[in-house]
């Protein structure tokens, strides 16, 4: 008998057992994330020769998944990040030595929009 499947049919019990909920009172949202993960498993990791070796391979994936220390073992893919010009780091430049006082642009905007209504205040005192 694989090891894998010894774990779940010895341990299932107790591992049930040790949950603080019952398997069929949780989330929800984590019910239907691992509906998808077993659809996505389903279509890209299975050989699809026979059905036999289909659920072996799913099962082999799930239970991969499931434990969280072989499911950190994985690298972390590494983003790709272009070579920035030196057009764009000299703007970042500018940007940095000279920042953009938010107050100063808010009293401006506020003592434009105060002339405006004065000045539609003094339009209708004239009529």
């Amino acid at each position: 008998m694989p090891v894998s499947l010894h774990k779940i049919l010895f341990h299932g019990k107790d591992i049930i057992d040790s949950c603080i909920l019952p398997t069929g009172q949780l989330s929800e949202e984590a019910q239907e994330a691992r509906i998808k993960h077993n659809r996505k498993f389903r279509e890209l990791f299975t050989r699809k020769t026979s059905g036999i070796y289909t659920n072996k391979y799913l099962i082999n994936r799930l239970l991969l998944t499931s434990n969280p220390f072989i499911a950190n073992l994985r690298a972390c893919p590494k983003i790709k990040r272009g070579k920035i010009s030196n057009e764009v780091r000299e703007l970042l430049d500018i940007r940095v030595l000279s920042p953009i006082d938010q107050e100063s642009i808010l009293s401006e905007s506020s003592d434009t929009e105060e002339s405006e209504s004065d000045r539609e205040e003094s339009d209708l005192d004239t009529e």
